[in-house]
């Protein structure tokens, strides 16, 4: 049965089709579903959804969120997601250098210097203790990190933090997986944890309430760090390019907005992405420009992928190797399409 909703997204669609001759798009109503984190780091696909982007360029978007990137592989894996935001995680490098069938294709955030979202927090205990800024890491030795998810990128900041120190990343800490952002700053308050790492603005509510300091962002332990990509299954990307090209167009235009809204503190903006979150708009204005970064043209930083790859093999040994090959594991066509695309005609302005 055909619900009204779904005559009014395509008949939008379609519409817009018309209207824009010649513009690169998928066929009208054409359906993806997406795998996305309610973070405000998720700020252009909320974007490209409140304004009408996806549909503008032919989508009907079907969204199912994750805690955390890391954790939507499995559905990907299964066929239940057409592209999911995911961490450079070991779970992933795991499953592409066994042959699994997607590939990272487009930029999904970076910690930017002054705009990465990352943040890194420790329980008043340690502040006291001394670890009051990133530089003061080796006095983490032996404590207690809890993660959203083990091998993800709360892990891999956290691990570089101790290696830089001169720790064993390995042993030089206890890592606990399993609890959301807000279980996480509510347990550095009880002392279950001594340090992690979560994004803004969750690290002020932290202080906010003094459960917890922050020392740093994770930016001042590897800058440019690419937090996140989109990834595909690569029979998508072959069957239906129009569709991964259009949906990269419409979150490349989105990140521009975005990017722009975290400068100017732009209200509109601001709104999406507290109405998408739950997060209270004053706490996201007061966390810009520290919303994410990203590249103007979606494309991911393929040497921090890399690095990260190989970190979860040859340094944390948390997989077998070998390390995928760059082209294993990145296909980089589709946001270079998109890109072109809207440089020739862009049909979002």
């Amino acid at each position: 049965m055909i619900t009204r909703r779904q005559v009014i997204v395509t008949g939008s669609a379609a519409a817009a089709a018309i209207a824009m001759p010649g513009v690169l798009r998928a066929q009208a109503g054409t359906k993806m579903r997406i795998g996305v984190v309610p973070l405000i780091s998720s700020g252009p696909f909320f974007i490209a959804q409140a304004k009408g982007l996806f549909q503008k360029v032919g989508l009907d978007i079907e969204m199912r969120t994750f805690a955390d990137g890391a954790l939507a592989i499995p559905a990907l894996v299964a066929g239940e997601l057409d592209a999911t935001v995911a961490t450079i995680n070991a779970g992933l490098v795991n499953a592409v250098s066994k042959g699994a069938n997607y590939k990272l294709f487009l930029d999904r955030g970076s910690e930017k210097v002054g705009a990465g979202s990352m943040s890194i927090l420790v329980s008043n205990k340690m502040y006291e203790a001394g670890v009051t800024g990133i530089d003061k890491f080796a006095l983490l030795k032996g404590a207690k990190f809890s993660l959203q998810a083990p091998g993800g990128i709360d892990q891999y900041l956290l691990a570089r933090g101790l290696e830089k120190a001169g720790l064993d990343p390995r042993t030089g800490a206890t890592y606990s997986a399993g609890l959301t952002y807000p279980d996480i700053i509510k347990s550095l308050g009880t002392g279950v944890t001594d340090a992690a790492q979560c994004p803004v603005p969750l690290a002020f509510l932290a202080e906010a309430n003094n459960v917890g300091k922050l020392i740093g962002a994770g930016y001042e332990i590897e800058p440019g760090c690419q937090l996140a990509c989109w990834a595909m299954p690569t029979k998508f990307m072959e069957s239906n390019r129009k569709a991964a090209v259009a949906f990269a167009m419409a979150h490349i235009h989105a990140a521009r907005l975005f990017t722009e809204g975290a400068q100017k503190k732009d209200p509109e903006i601001i709104k999406i992405i507290s109405d998408a979150t739950k997060v209270p708009a004053p706490l996201i204005e007061k966390a810009a420009p520290r919303w994410t970064g990203y590249d103007n043209d979606g494309m991911p930083d393929t040497a921090s992928v890399m690095r990260q790859a190989t970190f979860w093999v040859d340094t944390m040994k948390l997989i077998g190797g070998p390390v995928p090959k760059q082209e294993t594991l990145l296909d980089l066509s589709i946001a270079q399409e998109a890109a072109a695309a809207l440089k020739s005609a862009n049909p979002f302005i």
